[in-house]
Formats: C-alpha cells, structure tokens, sequence
C-alpha cells in the first residue's frame, strides 16, 4: 500500500508567482525577511509610498542587485526585472504581506515541518530566532 504524502502547509502564504513582477516580489521578500527587526518595522512604518518606504526599500535592493553582490545568479538565477517596475514589485509585497508580524516575514518560504525543525534546531544551540 501506498504511503500517503502529508500535504504541505505553508507557515504564510506564499506569493501566487503568475509573471516577473509577482516572481520578482518573492524574491523581494525572501531577501527583506533577513533584514533586522528594526529596519523592518522602520520600512514598514513608513508605508508604501512614504520617505524610507517600501518603494525606496525595493528601488535600494533593485540597484544593490544590479551594482553588488546582493543578488546570486548562481543561486537565484540570472537578473531579469530590469524591465520590471519598482512599484508594482513593492505594490505586490506590500497587499501580500499586509497584517504580517515580523514573525510572519521570518517564516515567509517556510512550511510548517520546516519551521518546526528549524525552531528546534536553535533551541537546541540556544538561539532565539524571533521577536
């Protein structure tokens, strides 16, 4: 007989990835989620539009993956959002992530049993991974 598959649950819904802008704000927020806490809450606070905005935040990570080593084609790919509007990447991210904790973005990717192990990895080292 055989075994049954556990479905895959998602700690936070991931993005629905249907074209570049949506592909690129994944990535977005895969890269965003190792900012601190801090500078989260500060892009956050700012809003979408607003000075130190999500926009700004988006712009800045777009030209640090262009000039630096923030982006890694051999890992991520080749960069392909030159053509890609900033805004609508960060309007993407922004109607996503609405009402998301900063834990939230910390587990965006993971899968329950993921995070789970993940958690009980740094408990065992003593590491607190969370707000």
């Amino acid at each position: 007989m055989a075994k049954a598959l556990k479905k895959l649950e998602y700690c936070v819904p991931p993005i629905l990835v249907r074209d570049l802008t949506t592909q690129c704000a994944a990535h977005f927020i895969q890269w965003f989620r190792t900012e601190s806490e801090e500078h989260i809450k500060d892009v956050r606070r700012c809003g979408l539009r607003g000075t130190g905005g999500l926009v700004e935040e988006v712009e800045w990570w777009f030209d640090a993956c262009k000039t630096s080593d923030a982006w890694d084609a051999e890992n991520d790919g080749p960069w392909v959002y030159d053509d890609v509007p900033v805004k609508d990447v960060a309007d993407v991210v922004w109607t996503h992530t609405r009402g998301w904790s900063y834990q939230d973005l910390l587990d965006y990717g993971y899968t329950t049993i993921e995070r789970d192990e993940r958690d009980a990895a740094y408990a065992r080292a003593g590491v607190k991974i969370a707000a």
